[in-house]
């Protein structure tokens, strides 16, 4: 292999967590996905000199390929390296934003997770170990301080969290694990006030001896879902250690974030030319929406169901086939039954995606989540092939650009429909004890919030699509329960259903 590529070959490696990568390897092949594509992209630039963007690896999946483009490309200036300072992320200039933007001061609520722990458990020991965690990120001791102009944000030396034991009760078994259920439930919805409480608090149910329920719960202003394995699984490691009376094992992270924050802040000059230009005109909402009511609260119900994991393998191996990725070919599908459903060939979808465009990010706890808005060109009837290849443009550009001012944009996008596509990251457990996933909704139906005065709540139907173990996709389509009847959901997941039918069937 030429300099270039034994070079490429260690990125790779790294990236990808293999021991081995041939000349004639391919990325995808080893693993790889849009996720690393992104990380792939960064690390290429910084140690290349060269500006790479997440179409190298999908648009040249080989190694050789990659090695070929490199050495081809005119030296550029390097990305620029974090620097110090505290910043917030757009997610949570946008959560300010929007907490404060109506009558009623909203509140988005926590990230929860839930195990069961079937093994002898020190609540006490797991409440100086969760301190340990949240002593080491910076964005955990966050508070918000409300003065005439609204929040005002702060990182405190210290805020210990809010852990708490309770006992389920019940005669039986399936009696406590029903109570465990509905506490757990009550929990996950349970509004702190942001300018008084930890961001971070714990509730232990005790089911019976060496048996309980572990049900942890992080502001979403500080947190997002990727960080939330990070803190179980550190605090598992400072529990382990104490366990054994062991000082912590966690050290001072490397880079702080509100130096992630501050150097994504310099990022958002540079790629709001490409979000003007792809939002130039853009309709600020699916109107009509046929079967949309008329209302100025929203609340959100699902409609659950399953695609199968025949076809769900079937998906990726038509997306990959075609140079895309199973997000895309699933956005494409709901794209299609989108633009059937309202008419609409302009349409307007919002994704999340993680904001860790490098490997360094990867152990970083905060709310680093990033809002993309992707216009789907549905003009002129397309044919599947040339939608999928149309989304596939409309992604990777966004992707490439991810760290942007979400804060300017939603006001010109308030009302997308969204699709999350989830494959990342394990079903939550306690590591060091004998543990196991405890179901818990991740849909706080229970939660209401209002339009801001004057204006009519006109969201869209939403999809949710999560892989599972066995290769099925768990999916469901989520609704304003104010704004849309339960028939009308379960007849978009009909149709999604038809429409991934048909897309196989076409493009096989």
């Amino acid at each position: 292999m030429s300099i270039t590529a034994e070079s490429l070959a260690d990125l790779w490696r790294e990236l990808l967590r293999v021991p081995h990568v041939r000349p004639d390897a391919d990325f995808f092949d080893l693993g790889g996905d849009s996720f690393q594509a992104v990380q792939l992209a960064s690390l290429v630039s910084r140690r290349f000199g060269v500006e790479a963007d997440p179409d190298l690896a999908f648009d040249r999946p080989g190694l050789a390929e990659q090695a070929a483009w490199i050495a081809a490309q005119a030296v550029a200036d390097p990305a620029p390296a974090p620097v110090p300072g505290a910043a917030l992320s757009t997610q949570q200039e946008d959560f300010l934003i929007w907490m404060d933007e109506g009558a009623v001061r909203r509140d988005i609520g926590a990230i929860t997770i839930a195990t069961r722990i079937r093994d002898a458990f020190d609540t006490e020991m797991f409440a100086r170990a969760l301190g340990e965690v949240v002593r080491r990120h910076e964005a955990l001791r966050t508070v918000c301080r409300s003065d005439g102009d609204g929040l005002r944000v702060e990182t405190l030396d210290e805020l210990p969290p809010d852990v708490a034991e309770v006992r389920a009760q019940g005669a039986t078994e399936e009696e406590r694990l029903a109570d465990a259920l509905a506490i757990a439930e009550r929990e996950r919805t349970r509004l702190s006030d942001l300018t008084r409480d930890p961001m971070v608090r714990a509730l232990v149910i005790t089911l019976g001896d060496d048996d309980q329920v572990l049900v942890l719960s992080v502001h979403h202003f500080v947190t997002d879902g990727w960080s939330m394995g990070i803190v179980l699984r550190e605090t598992a490691l400072a529990y382990s250690a104490f366990r054994t009376g062991s000082p912590s094992p966690l050290r001072p992270v490397e880079l702080t974030y509100g130096s992630y924050c501050a150097w994504t802040r310099t990022r958002w000059e540079v790629n709001r030319p490409y979000w003007d230009a792809a939002l130039d005109g853009v309709p600020n909402a699916l109107v009509p929406f046929p079967g949309r009511l008329p209302t100025d609260r929203y609340t959100w119900r699902a409609h659950p169901f399953t695609v199968e994991a025949e076809t769900a393998g079937r998906l990726r191996e038509t997306a990959k086939a075609y140079g895309a990725t199973p997000f895309m070919a699933v956005t494409a599908c709901w794209s299609a039954v989108l633009a059937a459903w309202t008419g609409l060939d302009d349409l307007v979808v919002m994704s999340p995606a993680p904001g860790r465009t490098e490997p360094a990010h990867n152990g970083l706890v905060g709310c680093l989540v990033q809002s993309l808005v992707l216009r789907i060109d549905a003009s002129d009837a397309p044919g599947r092939a040339e939608l999928l290849a149309r989304v596939r443009r409309t992604v990777l550009g966004a992707t490439s650009h991810q760290l942007h001012a979400y804060q300017d944009v939603r006001p010109r996008v308030p009302y997308p429909s969204r699709i999350h596509y989830e494959s990342w990251g394990q079903p939550p457990n306690f590591p060091g004890l004998r543990s196991e996933p405890f179901p818990l909704s991740r849909l706080q139906e229970n939660l209401v919030w209002h339009a801001p005065p004057g204006e009519r709540d006109l969201s869209a139907p939403w999809l949710v699509v999560e892989e599972q173990r066995d290769g099925s996709l768990r999916a469901s389509v989520v609704y304003n329960g104010f704004g849309f009847a339960p028939e009308t959901a379960a007849r978009l997941a009909e149709l999604f259903t038809a429409e991934t039918a048909a897309f196989l069937a076409e493009l096989a």
